[in-house]
């Protein structure tokens, strides 16, 4: 990632770089001319020509610093939070990628934290620890070399002994900062996970009386980010001390020579000012080696962490795709089996299925027959093996995943709204529908008198996930939206579990009379609203039980006329 970003702006980081060494020269002629000024005053000062000459030196320098100062930041730190626009946008695509298997092992507070915290560490690597390493051996180098030219070599020599053992201390103190900033990062990942999770389950957390509880959850994983942040903060305040230390030592030990040498007349009084002024420059740049060790660990450890999401395999693909021109939403599964990644034993065994274009398919069965295991396989969230699964005669395998989902309008089980109004959620992906179709779509999904109810009617917001909605809306909203794709195949997951059984039936009703082009698979735990399917599916651990029409199912005998013939008794208890 960092390479594909450095191909395109190297040059802002090659100016910024020039105009930072420049920053640097220019740092260098200040404490010569003062120098220069204080044994020129000593001595009696009879060329005040020179010394004003010098003195405007000293203010060309200053503005010329401005200047410098003003383009190094433009351009390298403009470049670093390129790069974490970059990052974010990058990321972000990649997570839209992804297979529903990622998002089964993986926390939502853990990828929020990669998308803030370890973003915000690896852009402070590329930008103020680049200033900070560019700086640091420029500076340090030509100082050195300008304090021996200017002054005396020996005292230099004497006074930057303490140099390697700066570097010795870095390395050591470095990994240690490295492995403990990936624990705290972790952590963050967990209380942010905590945190989300609370926020979004608060009414839940309420009507259980359990906040007491979720206080002591929070308390836990906030405590143990604390302990993680402590232990970085001890090694970092040993750390910190100690490159201080060592760098004011070459202060005392130029403060002893030095003077000793200005007394014994070997160097001038102005010449010293000008070693202990350029000892100073080279005091912030080996206390910043410390800053620089602490980002950059920080940042190698985030960027690890970015580049596990990046690297992650995105095991739906299609090499060659095949392009079917008009889609029929003919759906055929051969001796099908299917097994979770992380199941134990087939979700779906040895299924036999066929949808035509234009039927109504239903697929019923007990709790965790694999009934929307099926709906998942169709819109291929889930990857399968080659000759199981065919659509319109092509292996499903050979179909780009992006051109199956546009011709398949899948509600699933949990529905999701965004925080928008009621007719942007509809159109949702198509914001250049015009209301009159959205409104169509409403009616068919039996949604449009509620929402002609709600105070702004279709421009009313939902708020977060659809909080101020009933669980029945929320699903009729979302099979609107899916509708409104016209696509050739529906797909209802069990989606209208949370409106009664004459809303769901009349619906299902609606949607066959107004659409009957379009073939539809319809997954219901309701048996009465899937009477008048083309052909009904029975699953049972997996398996297809029974197939058939309603009429043939009910008198067969099997599961089904079980199912349905408790329904009818569970329907006519509520109703006495």
């Amino acid at each position: 990632m960092i390479r594909d970003f450095l191909k395109h702006n190297w040059p802002r980081y090659l100016y910024g770089a020039i105009f930072l060494i420049l920053v640097d020269l220019l740092m260098l002629i200040t404490p010569r001319v003062i120098g220069l000024i204080v044994d020129e005053i000593r001595g009696g000062a009879q060329d005040l020509g020179f010394v004003r000459l010098l003195i405007f030196a000293v203010i060309g320098v200053a503005f010329g610093l401005f200047i410098t100062r003003l383009f190094w930041r433009v351009f390298i730190m403009g470049a670093a939070r390129k790069f974490e626009y970059y990052t974010r946008k990058t990321l972000f695509e990649k997570l839209l990628t992804l297979p529903p298997t990622f998002y089964d092992r993986t926390r939502v507070g853990d990828l929020m934290a990669r998308f803030t915290n370890d973003v915000n560490a690896v852009r402070m690597a590329m930008g103020p620890a680049i200033v900070m390493i560019i700086d640091a051996f420029f500076l340090v180098t030509v100082t050195i070399f300008a304090m021996g030219l200017f002054t005396n070599w020996n005292l230099t020599w004497i006074s930057i002994a303490p140099l390697p053992a700066l570097a010795i201390v870095s390395t050591f103190f470095g990994k240690m900062i490295h492995k403990r900033f990936k624990m705290v990062q972790a952590s963050f990942s967990d209380l942010t996970d905590t945190i989300e999770e609370s926020i979004s389950g608060v009414r839940l957390i309420k009507s259980y009386g359990i906040e007491d509880l979720r206080n002591g959850t929070l308390s836990d994983k906030s405590d143990m980010y604390v302990e993680k942040n402590m232990a970085l903060v001890r090694v970092w305040g040993m750390f910190f001390p100690l490159i201080q230390t060592l760098s004011m030592l070459g202060t005392v030990l130029a403060t002893l020579f030095g003077g000793r040498m200005v007394i014994l007349g070997q160097i001038t009084l102005g010449e010293y000012i000008t070693f202990t002024s350029y000892l100073g420059m080279l005091i912030w740049p080996m206390t910043a080696f410390g800053w620089v060790i602490n980002i950059i660990q920080r940042g190698r450890a985030s960027y690890r962490r970015l580049m596990e999401v990046l690297e992650e395999d995105n095991n739906i693909t299609t090499d060659d795709p095949v392009k079917i021109d008009e889609f029929e939403g003919h759906i055929v599964m051969k001796n099908l089996t299917f097994t979770y990644p992380t199941g134990s034993r087939p979700a779906l065994e040895n299924i036999d299925f066929e949808v035509r274009p234009g039927s109504k398919i239903a697929i019923v069965g007990t709790t965790g027959s694999g009934k929307s295991t099926i709906a998942k396989l169709i819109a291929r969230l889930y990857p399968v093996d080659e000759g199981m699964l065919f659509i319109d005669g092509v292996d499903i395998n050979k179909l780009e995943p992006k051109a199956i989902r546009e011709n398949v309008a899948y509600v699933p089980q949990e529905t999701f709204l965004f925080s928008e109004t009621v007719g942007n959620n509809i159109r949702f992906g198509d914001m250049g529908i015009s209301d009159e179709e959205v409104k169509k779509y409403a009616s068919i999904a039996s949604i449009h008198e509620d929402i002609e109810g709600f105070s702004n009617g279709y421009k009313t917001i939902v708020g977060e996930r659809g909080v101020t909605l009933s669980g029945g809306q929320k699903q009729r909203i979302s099979i609107a939206r899916a509708l409104i794709k016209e696509a050739p195949l529906v797909v209802l997951d069990d989606c209208l579990s949370a409106v009664d059984t004459e809303t769901e039936t009349e619906i299902l009703k609606s949607l066959k009379d107004s659409e009957d082009t379009r073939s539809i698979i319809v997954i219901s735990h309701r048996l009465k609203a899937v009477v008048d399917s083309d052909e009904i599916y029975v699953l049972h651990e997996g398996k297809v039980v029974e197939r058939g029409v309603h009429s043939d199912l009910v008198q067969g005998g099997g599961l089904y006329q079980r199912m349905y013939e408790r329904q009818m008794l569970e329907e006519k208890l509520e109703e006495e």
